[in-house]
């Protein structure tokens, strides 16, 4: 079998224009989100056992991690791939309950990351092109995706929950914002910094790193799934975008058998 041959075998396994899969993987993850939200309603912070309060937490902020990816995955019409605007809705639902924000924007500047793939001030995800540190290039990150109308249907969302609803103001904090903040790191961490993370020659950074280079986890799917749901595979994410995250691990596959032929 050819390499064509290969990646047209993987390409005919993994499509979803007429599979249901999406759909299905995508509202568990956000059902599951909505189940797991009774955190924000029924724990009690002080009278709560601390196996309640951290096991919460931790599968809380993991299923916010797959709620977003769930959103990536959106954008790049893996979820129905047939059905566009049911795709875009899903997408729109998404990330409305992982932090408000406007589809539309996170869709462009998405797409910019992938036609300007480290290309420093052309590319949202890149850093600036003068620090490559972790901080300042996540607040810099975070600063392309963040918007107005985000932050202010965050501050309704926020005082409905307090005045209308009676959340605690120590839920909040640590269920939605905490939980969210550390999400979002898992995500830089796992899907922009160590894969885009330009190398070192000589003392200084290479200026330009276009997608050809990123790099990619080379540990076991479920190690990857546990770590941000394939999105370390992210190589293969540049080379197929269109392609889902539950089947990013065929994508390794494929290109490690590809490269043992050579």
């Amino acid at each position: 079998m050819t390499d064509t041959d290969e990646k047209d075998t993987l390409m005919n396994k993994i499509s979803t224009k007429n599979s249901p899969k999406g759909l299905i993987i995508s509202s568990s993850i956000l059902i599951s989100v909505l189940v797991w939200y009774h955190a924000l309603f029924q724990i009690d912070l002080i009278k709560s056992n601390w196996f309640d309060i951290i096991g919460t937490f931790f599968c809380l902020e993991f299923l916010y991690t797959g709620l977003f990816i769930t959103c990536h995955d959106a954008m790049h019409g893996a979820i129905s791939s047939r059905y566009h605007r049911l795709n875009n809705a899903i997408g729109r639902i998404c990330f409305s309950a992982y932090a408000w924000f406007d589809y539309r924007h996170m869709y462009e500047q998405h797409w910019r990351h992938h036609n300007h793939t480290g290309i420093a001030n052309e590319d949202p995800d890149y850093h600036d092109g003068q620090s490559i540190g972790f901080f300042s290039w996540y607040f810099r990150f975070m600063l392309e995706y963040i918007t107005i109308k985000q932050a202010i249907k965050m501050t309704l969302w926020i005082t409905i929950l307090l005045f209308v609803f009676s959340v605690s103001i120590s839920n909040i904090l640590v269920y939605m914002l905490v939980c969210g903040l550390c999400s979002s790191l898992r995500l830089f961490f796992f899907g922009t910094y160590i894969p885009h993370r330009p190398t070192m020659i000589d003392g200084k950074f290479e200026k330009i790193m276009p997608w050809e280079k990123s790099r990619s986890a080379n540990v076991n799917r479920w190690i990857s799934f546990l770590c941000c749901y394939h999105f370390d595979y992210h190589w293969e994410h540049h080379r197929w975008p269109y392609v889902p995250w539950w089947d990013l691990w065929k994508c390794k596959e494929m290109r490690k058998k590809i490269n043992s032929l050579q």
